[in-house]
């Protein structure tokens, strides 16, 4: 039983997590290169910040596949390692929190929301093999 719940728990957020990544490479980003293109942002500011926002896209997508990985895992065995997936819990909670403090936008809730489902993941014990 805990493991189905924790390989639930891990799948759902992939799938938050996959989505969000999604949003922001084909939303987000492109709507906000657009905007500081239309304000004459200067070229070298403009292609930093593109470079920011790039990188944090593929580091939206490599937390996605390290909690696919982690579910994956939890499927096949009881056992899965919960100090990478608490560390990205924790960052997305915090992440989330600050967030919604400085923009006061309920959407970013969601990111509070996935870490709260890969820390509940986390908390459930790891069980022994019989």
């Amino acid at each position: 039983m805990r493991q189905t719940l924790r390989t639930t728990l891990l799948f759902v957020a992939t799938l938050f997590m996959g989505f969000s990544a999604i949003v922001n490479a084909i939303i987000s980003v492109p709507h906000l290169r657009e905007d500081m293109e239309e304000i004459n942002v200067r070229p070298t500011l403009l292609g930093a910040v593109m470079l920011g926002l790039h990188f944090s896209t593929v580091a939206m997508f490599a937390l996605t596949f390290v909690v696919l990985a982690a579910a994956i895992k939890s499927l096949r065995s009881p056992i899965v390692e919960r100090c990478p997936l608490l560390i990205i819990a924790l960052a997305y909670i915090g992440f989330g929190v600050a967030a919604f403090i400085a923009s006061k936008s309920h959407h970013t809730l969601g990111y509070v929301l996935i870490g709260i489902l890969i820390a509940g993941a986390t908390a459930i014990p790891n069980t022994r093999r019989t």
